[in-house]
Order: C-alpha cells, then structure tokens, then sequence
C-alpha cells in the first residue's frame, strides 16, 4: 500500500504491470500515443507495458519508446488481424524473433467477433478499420484448429511468448488453449473474458483456468462507457480461480476511458476495496505479468543506448543551452 493513504488504504503502483493498452498510432480514436502512456506509467511508478494494436505489429514501437524513455520496461507484440495477413506464422515469426512478447490472436477479425458485432474491424459505437461480413474462423468446417494455428502455437512454445486468446468464441478457446498447452506453451492469457466478446460464463472461464490459461480482466470491460460486467463479477471470479491464476490490465487508451497507468490504478483500488486482499491485488498487477514478461532475466538496453537514443531528439543546430530551454518548455 502507498504511504500516502489519505485516510485509508491506497493501492501502490510501485512494480505494477500493464499487459494490455491500446496507444496511438491506431486506426481507433486514442488518447495519447506510445511515448505519453509510456511515461505516464513510468511516472505512477509502474515496472513495465505492453503495447497493443489491432492493426499493426508494436514490436518496432516498444523498442524505439524503450531506447527514448528510460525507468520503465516497454514490450510489443502482434495481434493476428487480417492487417498482418490474419494467422501467419511468418509474421509471427519476425515478431517473436525481433523481441515481440505476446501473441494475440484475432481480434476485431475474428469470426467470433464479426458474429456478434455484424462485421469485422469495429464494435458497438466505434470503427476503426475495414469491415468484412465475415472473420477469421481457427477452427475448419470439420470443428479442427487449422494447420497455421498450429504452426503459429509452436512458434509461441519455442519463443517462450505469452498467447492471448483475444475475441474468439469460448468454444475455440477451449481447442486453442488445449492444443496450445499440448505442443508446450506454458503462458496462455485469457483476454478479458467478459467483454462482450468472448463473454465466458465462469463455469468455462474455470475450466480454461484449470487447464493452465490465466484469465486477464480488464477495467475497460467494467468502465462507465462499456459496462460488460460489474465489478463484483470480476471479483467472484478471482475469488473462484485464485488471484495466482488471475491477471488485472487496463485495456485502455481509447478517449473516454483514462490513461492506462490511471485505469489499471482504478481497477486495481476497485477490486480490493470490494474484497480482494492487497496481497492479492498486488499479485494480479505485479507479480504474475511480470513472471509471464520473464522481466527478471530481459536486461534490455544499456544505459549507453539509451542516452545515445536520447541524444537523437535534440536539435543539432541548437546549441546546447537551446537544447536545454527547449526541453524545459516542453516538460
């Protein structure tokens, strides 16, 4: 807990990480971009991110923040939409290869999401990229994981990387995290299980948990513009599973929801003022993804690097005191 209680028990970022936030660049509205959500959850204290975007591959972005923010640890991944040429394990491949740590499968293209939603590249009230009447299905017509799934599981396995089961149906989480847990994929993420896709019911959502995937709950499925759940569901939830086997995330970054290091803060002082231990709250937001970013043994970039990468956005015909006065007025 913070020292700064104010009254009462302040859950402390200190440590915390968020798996889940969606930045600009994006074809949705954003709040802010990389480099501001980066340095916001530096600020709050917090030990590292995940970068997310539906429509391109953030392994690029996390490594550019990463040589230009210091104090934080900052990750990528690709999400496996029909923009990165949908479940291609070639491009899974380069991700993983260039440090990407987590691989979604298909969100707003999924079949599962065109089917609830009408289309593909958008939600309720909001769009952001091309709709298609149909998604992309893991699953052939005879109910089996198709072949590139698979390829792209063993390649998650061989990487060590995180798997997200994104907006499929339950049904095809189930085959997936089985298949998955099969060919040695030991973290499997359950991506915020009751959005409005895939919308679990707990019995399910147990059952993935037992097999080995680790449900992440975000706080924009409880936030006042989407209201999938309440938080008293999500609390029942880790109090079923166990918070050893639960994950809290923001999954923020779109324009009415706050900043992610303020949104997974929220969430976080939300859950445990409605029962969750603190030890427990604290193991949600820092222990558990920080053992699934394998953080302890990611040295990153050296202390060189970094300052060469800061050195890159001055204005080299700008003295150095003019470097200096830009930067103030721009702090």
């Amino acid at each position: 807990m913070s020292t700064r209680t104010y009254g009462g028990p302040l859950v402390d970022m200190a440590g915390a990480v968020d798996l889940h936030c969606h930045p600009y660049p994006d074809l949705f509205p954003r709040l802010a971009d990389d480099f501001d959500i980066v340095r916001a959850a530096r600020d709050a204290g917090m030990k590292a991110i995940v970068l997310k975007c539906h429509h391109e591959n953030t392994v690029s972005r996390a490594y550019l923040v990463q040589r230009v923010v210091p104090g934080i640890r900052v990750y990528g991944g690709i999400v496996l939409n029909y923009y990165v040429g949908g479940v291609n394990p070639a491009a899974v491949e380069a991700s993983l290869r260039l440090g990407g740590k987590e691989v979604w499968m298909p969100t707003i293209d999924a079949g599962h999401h065109a089917k609830v939603h009408g289309g593909t590249g958008g939600y309720d009230a909001q769009s952001g990229g091309r709709s298609r009447a149909e998604g992309i299905w893991i699953e052939d017509a005879d109910g089996k994981l198709r072949p590139e799934v698979k390829e792209v599981l063993e390649l998650v396995a061989q990487y060590g990387a995180i798997l997200g089961t994104s907006h499929l149906a339950p049904r095809e989480i189930v085959a997936l995290v089985k298949e998955a847990r099969d060919v040695g994929v030991e973290k499997i993420v359950v991506t915020h299980p009751y959005f409005k896709v895939p919308n679990f019911d707990i019995d399910t959502l147990e059952e993935v948990a037992r097999l080995g995937a680790m449900p992440e709950f975000g706080y924009c499925t409880v936030s006042p513009a989407w209201q999938y759940a309440a938080v008293e569901k999500i609390v029942h939830s880790i109090q079923r599973i166990g918070a050893s086997r639960c994950l809290l995330v923001s999954d923020t970054g779109q324009r009415h929801n706050p900043l992610p290091s303020e949104a997974l803060r929220i969430f976080a002082q939300t859950v445990f003022e409605k029962g969750i231990p603190e030890a427990d709250v604290m193991k949600m937001i820092a222990q558990n993804p920080t053992d699934l970013l394998d953080i302890g043994s990611d040295t990153g970039p050296s202390e060189a690097d970094l300052e060469w990468a800061r050195s890159l956005v001055d204005d080299p015909c700008l003295s150095g005191s003019d470097n200096q006065a830009t930067a103030a007025s721009t702090s």
